[in-house]
């Protein structure tokens, strides 16, 4: 990148640079100047919250349960683990009888799973101790299919939609109730949260704030449903915004029309990565696509997107 490139505006809404855990400490050492570092699973949540005391500068803690980790959680207190399993788990595989154990088998090599309370007030907790914190990443995937805990490979197991969605609102409430904004995993699933807010809205159940689609990868129509008014209803409204990233948006030939069909005061940009090495070149890869989309020079849309995210994230400029 050029040396005048304006690095002291670049806001990452979306990362799990964490992930490697070897070289945190090179979290200091981005050029990206605010990272919004995503928990996603209950070993990961403390990692986030310490490193958002290390770097309290740069990075953003964002606390949640991610779709692919849900089935670990229980809406019980007390949960009988086969029974919990066997509830929510379902085998998408061929239907042969040589394969008739397939699901309990796999069931047989997952851990405990945590109790309702366990998880809930963890993530709770989190909330309370880190003001400036969001939700995220949380949402709903039709289409992953659980890793076998043995070969580390793709099973033919999922989590049910319907366990998915309990999950997830149990985590909306907690968003509402603090008043927090949401970095929203959706695949394949745009049509089941936009039925979940409209249900929300009309049943006068709480919202978050605001929510971000992030690394969007569905309709150029969705994006207009979703911006064309604020979702409302006496009172209960949510401002939905989308994000996007190299990492995964950049193989959508259609790309550039989702760029151009968020409002501009809609749009957020991310790298979705997993590592602090590499971070940077993501970061201004987005910065360079969402430009040329857009016409815009790369300055005007780090300071756009700056605006956004400090908007979104619930600070002041």
């Amino acid at each position: 990148m050029e040396a005048n490139f304006p690095w002291s505006g670049t806001c990452d809404a979306h990362t799990h640079a964490h992930d490697d855990v070897a070289h945190l400490e090179e979290i200091t050492n981005l050029k990206t100047n605010k990272i919004c570092l995503m928990g996603t699973r209950f070993e990961d949540l403390d990692v986030v919250s310490k490193l958002a005391t290390d770097f309290q500068m740069k990075v953003i803690p964002c606390f949640g349960f991610h779709p692919w980790f849900c089935h670990l959680l229980s809406l019980e207190n007390e949960p009988e683990s086969k029974i919990h399993y066997r509830t929510i788990l379902k085998d998408i595989g061929p239907k042969d009888p040589s394969r008739s154990n397939y699901l309990e088998e796999f069931i047989d090599s997952l851990p405990s799973p945590k109790p309702f309370d366990t998880w809930h007030n963890k993530l709770e907790n989190l909330l309370e101790t880190h003001p400036n914190s969001l939700l995220g990443e949380v949402g709903l995937d039709k289409t992953f299919r659980l890793r076998d805990q043995k070969s580390k490979q793709l099973s033919k197991v999922q989590t049910t939609m319907q366990h998915q969605t309990a999950i997830f609102e149990k985590q909306l409430d907690l968003a509402a109730k603090y008043q927090r904004a949401v970095s929203m995993h959706c695949v394949q699933s745009t049509g089941a949260i936009t039925e979940l807010l409209n249900r929300r809205i009309n049943e006068q159940k709480p919202l978050p704030p605001r929510i971000c689609l992030h690394s969007f990868g569905g309709s150029v129509d969705t994006i207009r449903a979703l911006t064309k008014q604020k979702k409302k209803k006496e009172g209960v409204s949510v401002d939905i915004y989308f994000s996007f990233s190299v990492v995964i948006n950049d193989k959508y030939d259609r790309l550039p029309d989702l760029i151009k069909a968020v409002p501009e005061d809609r749009l957020l940009i991310e790298t979705d990565y997993h590592s602090p090495f590499g971070l940077d070149h993501y970061m201004a890869g987005i910065i360079k696509l969402v430009s040329e989309a857009r016409e815009w020079t790369e300055e005007a849309t780090v300071e756009k997107t700056r605006k956004n995210f400090i908007k979104f994230i619930g600070e002041t400029i």
